[in-house]
């Protein structure tokens, strides 16, 4: 054990010290992912910087005089030598229009998206009420003149309600340098969709020396110049490193592209790269642009930072990096570490275990007895061990045992088990609970009592409780008490049976059929049957441990109590073995379906009662040992004749059954009645004058 705290002690130490490495590796490592994003924001921005380092050279040269913004040839010459100084330049293009409207348009743009493709010039002018469209073609290096202009068939847009002009001289922009989104390039329209350009583009509106509005000054960037700046900014930080890198919008849609086969949509107004295989980490960072942090996604951790690019339209520079990367050497030594203090503790636990093998096979019994005792299996065990220690032990265990064996010979077991499992004694006082109580009391008892010597008495006295109480216990049931030779039982405690009426029903036909055994056995030694009533009733008492602080019983009190103890004696009145109340009888139809057998039991309604003691009436129903027959049907509609005040016809149908006791009773109530007839406003209950 020594050994194995020790182990178990350097294994904390080392958990911790993993767990502060982790921590400052982890720190390091978004320093490195910042590292990244603000290399990328730096390129980005420097790109973006060149198209706004030529639109404000342009503006300011024309604003000075230095550029004749109504000289095409002027402005052509500009703008070629500025695409020769700034190869990531896609175009230039200024848009010269007068209160009457567009005089011309001249862009000096490259022929492809190669940054050392040729360089050509459109100049679009207005002819009359119409425009044209001219192109001049210089060869790949050729000069500004290289090659004349050339008539373009068809009828070009007018650039000035192109939104790149309308939006720059609005009042609210005018003067201000506007950054378009990713677009398909102006100067690509006659070109097939699969061939144009996609171009972010600068616009400022441009003025004359005199300070009048000339037109709108146009730069445009290749989106191709873009989609390379997340790799190389990733590549100078940190050469064949794992970050993915990209740039994205504040709705996380990319701007881009992951693969060069990467397609381009159009979201809204917006162009945007629809990725062909979009990998889970990636998915999970653009759900929550701008949120760094850890994610979770493809079975891994990833670790992702997020910077906003200034001066662009809401872009982010996004990295994402697997945390495995960073963690690989701690790994490697934390299962170098677990690996050896696995091995050394597996061999102390082997030298351990050698030398406690006696200590262990003692007290494996010593856990197996509590374990038994426990489950309440409380038969009687060895108790001999190879050390004293654990001999002392064991023989407290079988006391232990005897004791509770003992304890359930007063108390019903299923408590026992309950206070041992809430680890918790018995506490004066008891719950309202919805209980199924049975009285029990044997006919003629005392005078087999008298017959009997007292010791016979007790044996067979005995015999016939342990009889019933096998009954009760058939079904589950709690027997409360022994009064005598009467029995009080109950069902729903200490255990929760939501059928307990239906219980209660099918102990008392439990214990009909195990007294008779009792009485046809050969330990009944020759005595004479008893005959046993039974009474049934279903309500909600009061059950809990009752008495005095330093003795208790568990046992049911209340109204309900009282009267299930009135049905007992009730039997004799109408020469049955069993009655139960109405509250059974629903109870039983409830929990075991409806009709006249339920459950396999079946009743007869008696009569209505009052029993001793109580005002409200009670309908009894005699509990019947088998299925209904046609006596008790007939009984049941003279009755209801009865209460309808018929009493001839109730009478007419009981005469014809005098074998049976209960039809007897009321044939000869019926006698009375119709003799002299009960007053107005009678119900039919009877009122019981004995208890």
């Amino acid at each position: 054990m020594t050994t194995l705290a020790l182990a178990l002690a350097w294994g904390g130490a080392f958990v911790a010290f993993l767990a502060s490495s982790e921590a400052a590796i982890l720190a390091r490592s978004a320093e490195r992912r910042e590292a990244v994003a603000r290399r990328i924001e730096a390129r980005t921005d420097a790109e973006l910087h060149v198209a706004v380092a030529a639109v404000e050279d342009l503006e300011r040269a024309a604003r000075l005089g230095a550029l004749r913004v109504d000289d095409a040839d002027a402005v052509e010459a500009r703008f070629f030598a500025e695409l020769l100084d700034h190869p990531t330049l896609d175009d230039v293009t200024l848009t010269h229009a007068g209160a009457e409207g567009l005089v011309w348009q001249t862009s000096v743009f490259r022929s492809s998206g190669d940054p050392s493709s040729a360089i050509w010039t459109r100049r679009i002018r207005s002819e009359g009420a119409s425009r044209v469209s001219e192109l001049r073609r210089r060869p790949r290096d050729g000069a500004l003149l290289a090659a004349p202009f050339e008539r373009e068939p068809g009828t070009p847009p007018d650039p000035t309600a192109h939104d790149t002009y309308e939006v720059t001289v609005a009042p609210g922009n005018y003067g201000r340098l506007l950054w378009s989104d990713l677009a398909f390039s102006e100067l690509d329209r006659a070109r097939p969709r699969a061939e144009q350009r996609v171009v972010l583009t600068l616009q400022k509106t441009v003025e004359d020396s005199p300070g009048h509005l000339s037109g709108v000054l146009r730069a445009g960037l290749l989106a191709s110049t873009i989609d390379s700046l997340p790799r190389l900014g990733a590549e100078d930080v940190d050469p064949g490193g794992p970050e993915r890198v990209f740039l994205c919008d504040e709705s996380g849609r990319l701007l881009t592209r992951l693969a060069p086969g990467d397609a381009l949509e159009t979201t809204g107004n917006d162009l945007r790269v629809r990725p062909s295989l979009l990998p889970p980490e990636l998915a999970e960072a653009l759900a929550h642009p701008g949120k760094d942090g850890a994610i979770e996604a493809g079975g891994a951790r990833w670790l992702v930072t997020f910077r906003a690019v200034p001066g662009s339209q809401g872009w982010r520079v996004g990295v994402v990096a697997p945390e495995a990367y960073y963690t690989r050497d701690l790994r490697e030594l934390r299962a170098r570490f677990l690996a050896a203090l696995l091995v050394l503790t597996v061999l102390a636990l082997i030298a351990g275990a050698v030398a406690l093998r006696p200590v262990r096979r003692s007290l494996a019994r010593v856990v197996e007895a509590t374990a038994r005792m426990r489950r309440f299996e409380l038969e009687p065990g060895p108790t001999d061990a190879p050390l004293r220690e654990v001999v002392e032990v064991m023989e407290g265990v079988e006391r232990a045992k005897t004791s509770m064996r003992t304890l359930g010979k007063y108390v019903s077991m299923d408590l026992v088990r309950e206070l041992h499992a809430a680890n918790r004694e018995p506490e004066l006082g008891g719950e309202p609970v919805d209980l199924s109580l049975m009285f029990t009391d044997i006919e003629g008892f005392t005078g087999l009592s008298e017959r009997l010597a007292p010791q016979a008495l007790a044996v067979a006295l005995g015999a016939y409780l342990e009889a019933m109480t096998s009954g009760v216990r058939s079904v589950d049931g709690t027997v409360d008490k022994f009064i005598g030779d009467a029995v009080m039982a109950f069902w729903n405690a200490p255990r929760r049976h939501p059928d307990h009426a239906l219980r209660a029903c099918r102990a008392v036909l439990a214990c009909m059929k195990k007294t008779r055994a009792l009485y046809a056995s050969p330990a009944w030694a020759g005595l004479p049957p008893l005959f046993t009533r039974y009474g049934v009733h279903t309500a909600r008492v009061l059950v809990g441990h009752f008495g005095a602080p330093e003795r208790f019983s568990y046992t049911a009190l209340g109204d309900g109590v009282n009267l299930a103890a009135r049905l007992e004696p009730l039997c004799k009145q109408y020469g049955v073995a069993a009655l139960v109340s109405e509250a059974v009888v629903a109870a039983v139809a409830r929990d075991a379906g409806e009709g006249g057998a339920s459950g396999g039991v079946a009743f007869r309604r008696v009569d209505k009662v009052a029993v001793k003691g109580k005002h409200q009436a009670v309908v009894v129903y005699e509990l019947l040992e088998g299925e209904r027959t046609a006596t008790v049907e007939a009984y049941e509609e003279a009755f209801a004749a009865y209460l309808a005040r018929d009493f001839a016809r109730a009478a007419e149908i009981l005469g014809a059954m005098p074998d049976d006791p209960p039809s007897r009773v009321l044939a000869a109530r019926c006698a009375a009645m119709m003799a002299e007839p009960p007053p107005d406003g009678w119900d039919g209950v009877t009122v019981a004058t004995t208890k």
